[in-house]
């Protein structure tokens, strides 16, 4: 497999700095001969954004000029992209050795795997995502920004959905890709460096955090299965989250407000699976994460 059928995939807002370490690490490493894409979230700064990314030979830079989210991003991405294969990274996440990762996408196209997920280890403290001797195993959801895509395939089941902007649009579109009989799995082998930390003027609007993750919950369930069980069944997810975790209060009740309405108002975008299959799912989500 040439390096032109893997591309790199980089959503990004207002971190220029951070994405410009994350470029020169994946030069250094010898990613330099696959296509970059980088979606730009509606950055402050569109000049810095596009310095940054014409740093890497043959780029090419996205814009929106209104932020849109991870989720519609994403999927940009993908249309856009041309390859068959795609490594989703974070703008502060980089594969620490080529070769694996190339190994990686090789037992997946073999295997005919739609997504490839791997392990994060944390420069801040050195904590990896997966226990060191985990194997290799089928998952409900993978890291959005340590994974391969099967782009087509991915695509074919309609990619992120955008009204999730971000929060939990990993194991939804993870739980469209199993119901459609696709499979995910974790490969050992392959570790991202994630250089995540937040300076004063990207700190993550909470709020907004706690509003998207109540919403999105619900519609999980809402959207997939039958709306007599996937409503109460992504209501109960929705209010164990905000019940475990004390904090903005108002924009989590508004959440799960907003995610019960728009389990009904959104039925153009409901596809539910046969009640059997939402308890098949429900088991395999509680015995396979990596």
């Amino acid at each position: 497999m040439t390096p032109e059928q893997l591309a790199i995939l980089i959503p990004t807002r207002n971190r220029p700095a951070i994405l410009r370490k994350t470029l020169e690490e994946l030069l250094k490493l010898g990613f330099g001969p696959h296509p970059l894409l980088v979606y730009d979230d509606a950055s402050d700064d569109a000049g810095a954004i596009a310095t940054v990314v014409a740093s890497w030979p043959g780029s090419r830079l996205i814009r929106s000029d209104t932020r849109t989210g991870q989720a519609k991003g994403r999927n940009r991405l993908m249309r856009e992209v041309g390859t068959e294969f795609a490594l989703f990274l974070d703008d502060d996440s980089w594969p620490e050795n080529r070769s694996a990762l190339l190994s990686g996408l090789e037992i997946m196209s073999r295997d005919g795997l739609v997504v490839a997920t791997f392990q994060y280890r944390s420069l801040a403290d050195g904590k990896l995502s997966a226990p060191p001797e985990q194997g290799r195993m089928p998952v409900s959801s993978f890291l959005g920004g340590a994974s391969i895509f099967h782009v087509p395939k991915v695509l074919a089941v309609g990619g992120y959905r955008d009204v999730f902007v971000y929060g939990y649009e990993e194991p939804e579109l993870a739980m469209r890709l199993w119901l459609a009989g696709m499979k995910i799995q974790y490969l050992p082998g392959v570790i991202v460096a994630h250089n995540h930390f937040e300076t004063p003027g990207e700190k993550r609007d909470y709020r907004e955090y706690d509003y998207l993750y109540a919403r999105n919950s619900i519609l999980m369930s809402s959207l997939n299965m039958p709306l007599w069980f996937g409503l109460p069944h992504g209501l109960a997810r929705s209010l164990r989250r905000s019940f475990f975790q004390f904090r903005n209060a108002w924009p989590k009740l508004m959440g799960t407000l907003t995610g019960i309405w728009f389990s009904v108002a959104l039925r153009g975008e409901r596809v539910p699976c046969p009640f059997t299959k939402a308890i098949e799912w429900s088991r395999f989500n509680r015995r396979c994460k990596a």
